[in-house]
């Protein structure tokens, strides 16, 4: 588990199939790039940086920048169950936020 991929959004970049892969388009993490990914610059982790630990502890959460920004293979359905993963970060900390967001894609993966 390593904190430095948890990213505001709510997303665990450790899960990421991008994520260090040798050929591209690969990502070393939004927190590592500073929000410059591959697919372009990150709205919302511009938007906290500096600002928040992350996005679940804003006093705007959720905002119509959060829900309009989500991953295009999973729908906007993203942004919400995004959202309620931080809603778990807030109460039990990152730690336990990582390792249900491991758990989570490995259930994903095994229904694939």
């Amino acid at each position: 588990m390593d904190e430095k991929l948890v990213a505001p959004c709510g997303t665990y970049c450790g899960t990421c199939n991008f994520l260090n892969r040798k050929e591209k388009p690969s990502c070393s993490g939004c927190g590592n790039q500073n929000g410059e990914l591959f697919w372009g610059k990150c709205k919302l982790y511009a938007c906290a940086k500096g600002r928040v630990e992350h996005c679940g502890v804003c006093e705007d959460f959720l905002c119509d920048l959060f829900v309009n920004q989500f991953d295009p293979a999973h729908g906007q359905k993203s942004a919400f169950t995004r959202a309620g993963l931080l809603a778990y970060r807030r109460r039990v900390g990152t730690q336990k936020f990582i390792e249900m967001s491991e758990r989570l894609q490995k259930e994903d993966e095994q229904r694939e």
